[in-house]
């Protein structure tokens, strides 16, 4: 065994508040650029309906039975009003986004909605606070970061030597799918694990796992190296963890 790394998932218990202020001050700030942005793309009545109305409408007719006896009144309807809307999108357009408007009210209302952030804050880490979170840990003790054996904490388990087993031009590609492949399975599978889901919990892993099995496992050296990479559940400590494990061969 050259190296052997278990970390538990744990999320933050809350999204610190400098970064709630913090995202909410940029959000804020981007409102004239997300503006001009749309401006740019929709300028005028003509853009609106090759961009928008007639996209819409066509990914729109597909949930549309092809049964349904007045089906095309139905796609008419929706086409027509769709096309004809360019002044009513403007003028929300405008409103929404002015000095003061919606866009910038309802970032402040719903800025408690960016305490969702800690459940990938609890994978990934912050990097200034807790450094890296299991996601990192992970990857990088088989893609030879050292860096990581410094942050090792209560949550880690670690034996062995740091060791890149990718192979040559493979390590950052390899990172770059782990990370957040291995999020987005932790945090679904956390959310099915509060709710009491333990069957999707079960699918969640199995899924990302194949994901992992079939994109970053590929591009070990294996002539070199026999390597596991995988999220769990453990039963007794009754939380999700990332494991991997290589071996010389």
């Amino acid at each position: 065994m050259i190296t052997e790394y278990k970390g538990f998932y744990v999320p933050l218990a809350s999204v610190p508040t400098e970064l709630v202020s913090e995202w909410e001050t940029t959000l804020k700030g981007e409102r004239a650029r997300i503006l001009n942005a749309l401006l740019e793309k929709i300028p005028n009545a003509t853009a609106f309906i090759n961009r928008l109305a007639v996209p819409a409408s066509e990914r729109w007719s597909a949930f549309i039975n092809p049964e349904w006896p007045d089906r095309l009144m139905v796609l008419l309807k929706h086409g027509t009003k769709l096309k004809g809307a360019f002044a009513s999108w403007s003028e929300g357009i405008q409103n929404a986004f002015k000095e003061g408007g919606v866009f910038e009210t309802n970032v402040s209302a719903k800025k408690d909605k960016f305490q969702k952030a800690r459940y990938t804050m609890g994978s990934v880490g912050i990097k200034y606070k807790t450094a890296w979170g299991p996601a990192y840990k992970a990857i990088g003790v088989i893609s030879g970061d050292t860096r990581v054996t410094v942050y090792m904490g209560a949550n880690d388990t670690f034996t062995g030597t740091v060791t890149n087993v990718f192979l040559l031009g493979a390590t950052k590609y390899a990172r770059a799918i782990a990370v957040p492949a291995i999020t987005q399975g932790l945090v679904i599978a956390q959310y099915a694990h509060e709710a009491g889901l333990t069957t999707e919990r079960s699918q969640v892993i199995s899924v990302v796992n194949s994901k992992l099995a079939n994109t970053v496992l590929k591009m070990v050296d294996t002539d070199r190296f026999d390597v596991q990479l995988k999220i769990d559940f453990d039963s007794v400590a009754n939380k999700l963890y990332v494991y991997t494990k290589a071996e010389t061969v």
